[in-house]
């Protein structure tokens, strides 16, 4: 089958009121959840095998389909550089969904580099080292032990990692594969967030080679359907915490959570937003933070410790460029929110 590619020109002329989200029209119905950005390049994954690709910070648009996987939902990817893309397709390994693919002529030819069969293989999220160009792929838990692989050389070779000394897991406690934030390289530590057990739980690696495991923090009460879902970074040593309940979008009884001292220790944050709902990603956009669900998005400016409310959107993930917040959503939604009005929600000309 030949992919099908359509470019989009999209004049950045808004006639949106300060402090709303743009709609980017673009001709797909699918829902995406995959989205990462390096320099100008942004790109996104989502069902039926689609991805769209950006090289100039939105301002042009190509959609395109991965021949064979048009039956795959990517919901996590790593831009390598310009050329290079790694997609991983989130999905039961008993429905051929335990994939990921490889692009190394930026979309224009994508192989295969992991395909698993085995069956209870479920692909949750990637983090990478771009140092050493090391990435780990968080699996769901097979015998209550979660699954993880090492990819090697921009993806050329995978390995396991044998999770020797990892805490026992709750029954049915995984991750989720929401927007691909559950897990965390930061420190030369590994972070994994979880939930769908009686405990939302945090664990951090304590060794170079993964092998050895604390849990962080288990304080919070979950269930099949809440828990944490999303964890980033501001720095090595600041990060937040969010989730919810994915069946209850409009509201929360998993507070945000942060810590200050690289994962040791976690509270919840002094200034907890306003109306509590699914958190589906939190992203730091200096001098914010971001939180979006498919209720709604909120900016958070820690030295004003006040929320501001990003206009009516049902994003799943966003991203921070060097100009805009970009959004994608269920049902081809997909948009961008002006970082220069995101500064005037918070100071407003008199």
């Amino acid at each position: 089958m030949k992919k099908s590619t359509i470019t989009y020109l999209l004049f950045l002329i808004s006639l949106a009121t300060s402090g709303q989200w743009n709609t980017i029209p673009l001709p797909t119905a699918a829902s995406f959840r995959a989205l990462k950005s390096f320099k100008n390049e942004i790109w996104m994954g989502g069902t039926k095998g689609t991805y769209i690709h950006s090289k100039d910070e939105g301002i042009t648009w190509e959609v395109k389909q991965v021949p064979g996987a048009e039956n795959l939902d990517f919901r996590d990817l790593i831009i390598l550089n310009e050329k290079e893309i790694i997609l991983m397709s989130a999905g039961p390994s008993e429905k051929d969904a335990a994939k990921l693919y490889k692009t190394q002529d930026g979309g224009q030819s994508w192989e295969i580099i992991l395909h698993i069969k085995e069956p209870k293989y479920f692909f949750d999220a990637i983090a990478w080292d771009h140092k050493k160009g090391i990435g780990y792929l968080l699996s769901d838990p097979i015998e209550q032990k979660f699954v993880l692989l090492k990819i090697l050389q921009n993806g050329s070779k995978i390995e396991p990692i044998n999770l020797i000394h990892f805490p026992t897991l709750l029954p049915r406690e995984a991750a989720f594969a929401a927007s691909g934030s559950s897990l965390l390289w930061m420190n030369k530590k590994l972070t994994i967030i979880s939930g769908g057990g009686h405990y939302a739980r945090i664990f951090q690696s304590l060794n170079a080679n993964l092998t050895s495991w604390e849990i962080t923090h288990n304080e919070i009460q979950a269930d099949t359907s809440s828990g944490y879902f999303t964890i980033a970074a501001k720095n090595k040593n600041h990060f937040w915490v969010a989730g919810g309940n994915y069946l209850n979008l409009n509201s929360s009884e998993i507070p945000i959570i942060e810590t200050k001292d690289g994962g040791k220790n976690w509270t919840p944050i002094k200034s907890p937003l306003p109306n509590n709902y699914y958190i589906e990603k939190v992203i730091w956009s200096s001098p914010y933070w971001i939180v979006t669900g498919p209720a709604g998005s909120y900016a958070f400016h820690p030295k004003l410790s006040q929320w501001k409310k990003l206009s009516e959107s049902h994003y799943h993930n966003i991203i921070t460029t060097k100009h805009k917040i970009i959004g994608v959503g269920a049902k081809g939604q997909i948009g961008y929110f002006n970082k220069s009005e995101l500064q005037a929600l918070f100071f407003p000309k008199k």
